[in-house]
């Protein structure tokens, strides 16, 4: 290979340094830039997934009664799985390989009592030991570890499956002065009843663990149990925050009186399995003569805070990635043209020398490959600089639609990085080669005598 022309390039950069030092510096800037957005985009792309499937115990696929998603609380019985549904899915995703952990999920809503103060309440509920498994899940940990802790007290599978406890949101425990939670007291330590009137109330409520929790039954009659708050929770939902409840599936089960379920949640061992198996368990689910609906995880209608808070931070940072390209292609584009212009006459004495357009653009192309890579690499020691600050930094990260607030992580992915040194670089050699093409054009006679300019 002729090593001549990368020769000849290497001595050309040494002049009109600080042109070039300028030209690398916007190419550093551009890929550097370019990498903290992809890092921020890659940890909010997977803390909105673990929050979504794990978080919020979606799970990869979920399955509703026919309807059942959009018409459930209007008519829980109607739009529920009934014990034959829920046995069916049993036997169908049983020999399923790539499943990890199922199992049913149930939502409802009703009244919680202090004995003295009643508020509205949201509750969701599965059992305590799967519940246990899916937020221990390291995807999880991972990337959302500090939304699995409680505010205060103790997680519900730390409790036996007889224990009727129960986690409330940290507005309402405040509400019903439920903030200090505990074990469940033994029954020969109830409080007595408590006059509301008395100065010393709010203590004796504080003290006195349980709560009564009243709904309509599914039967039409009016249903209640008593419950031990054990925990104070986050949410990370507005929506819920201000009276949201969760208790096992089968206490939850018992106030509204029934056998049946919300919906049927599936958890994969791996999310790229999720298209394939949804699509599986519908067939056979359609050959069981079963009346249901399969989502997956990711699905608008099952997922509007995903889709919602994606497209978002997609339409932002595409946003930010058109002023990045726009600054390096009109920083290189005009710092090439200015340079191709005052060796106008040097590239008119090339052509007479035998020397063609396609050899000329060549030689400043190398050129602009050696300003890029170089730029590049002091690019990357910035970003990794930068991952390295902000990581530190602890900076509170607030995601649409999400009350709690997450620390900002920025988390390297090597696709993004390689996507962004490949765009940066091809940007770089098309503005360069633009800015060449457009003066090396003019003939020989216009190029040395200047005339071009």
């Amino acid at each position: 290979m002729n090593s001549a022309p990368f020769k000849m390039s290497l001595r050309n950069l040494s002049r009109n340094k600080r042109r070039n030092v300028a030209t690398g510096f916007a190419i550093a800037l551009g890929f550097s830039s370019a990498l903290v957005l992809g890092g921020f985009m890659h940890q909010a792309e997977n803390r909105m997934r673990a929050f979504t499937i794990y978080g919020s115990r979606t799970g990869h696929i979920a399955i509703y009664k026919k309807g059942g998603l959009v018409s459930y609380e209007g008519n829980p019985k109607k739009y529920s799985l009934n014990p034959l549904d829920l046995a069916a899915l049993e036997r169908i995703t049983a020999g399923m390989s790539q499943i990890q952990m199922q199992g049913p999920e149930m939502v409802g809503q009703g009244l919680v009592s202090n004995g003295c103060q009643s508020t509205p309440f949201f509750a969701t509920a599965i059992d305590p030991q799967l519940d246990w498994k899916v937020q221990q899940h390291p995807y999880n940990l991972e990337w959302n570890g500090e939304l699995v802790n409680l505010a205060r007290g103790r997680e519900l599978w730390e409790y036996p499956d007889d224990a009727t406890v129960m986690a409330i949101s940290s507005p309402i425990a405040s509400f019903l002065h439920k903030d200090k939670p505990g074990d469940p007291p033994e029954p020969s330590a109830k409080v007595a009843a408590i006059d509301c009137q008395a100065a010393d109330a709010k203590d004796k409520l504080a003290a006195d663990l349980t709560v009564q929790l009243a709904a309509n039954a599914w039967n039409g009659r009016l249903s209640g149990i008593d419950a031990d708050v054990v925990a104070n929770m986050r949410t990370s939902n507005p929506l819920y925050e201000g009276g949201f409840v969760r208790l096992p599936f089968k206490h939850l089960q018992r106030l509204y009186e029934t056998k049946n379920a919300t919906s049927y949640s599936i958890w994969l061992k791996d999310n790229d399995h999720v298209p394939e198996t949804v699509a599986l368990i519908e067939a056979k689910t359609k050959a069981a003569g079963l009346n249901l609906d399969v989502y997956a995880w990711d699905d608008k209608r099952l997922s509007p805070y995903f889709n919602g808070t994606m497209q978002f931070c997609n339409m932002l940072a595409w946003f930010t990635a058109a002023i990045l390209a726009s600054i390096v292609i009109l920083s290189v584009f005009n710092s090439a043209t200015m340079t191709v212009i005052e060796r106008g006459s040097e590239i008119g004495m090339m052509r007479s020398l035998g020397f063609t357009r396609r050899r000329v653009r060549v030689l400043f192309v190398i050129e602009m490959t050696m300003i890029a890579a170089i730029s590049m690499a002091a690019g990357g020691l910035i970003g990794v600089v930068s991952f390295f600050f902000v990581n530190r930094a602890g900076i509170a990260l607030r995601l649409p639609g999400m009350v709690e607030g997450m620390t900002l992580r920025l988390a390297v992915n090597p696709q993004i990085v390689l996507l962004s040194a490949t765009l940066i670089f091809v940007l770089a050699i098309f503005a360069s080669l633009l800015a060449v093409w457009a003066v090396a054009k003019n003939g020989i006679a216009a190029l040395v005598s200047g005339s071009h300019r």
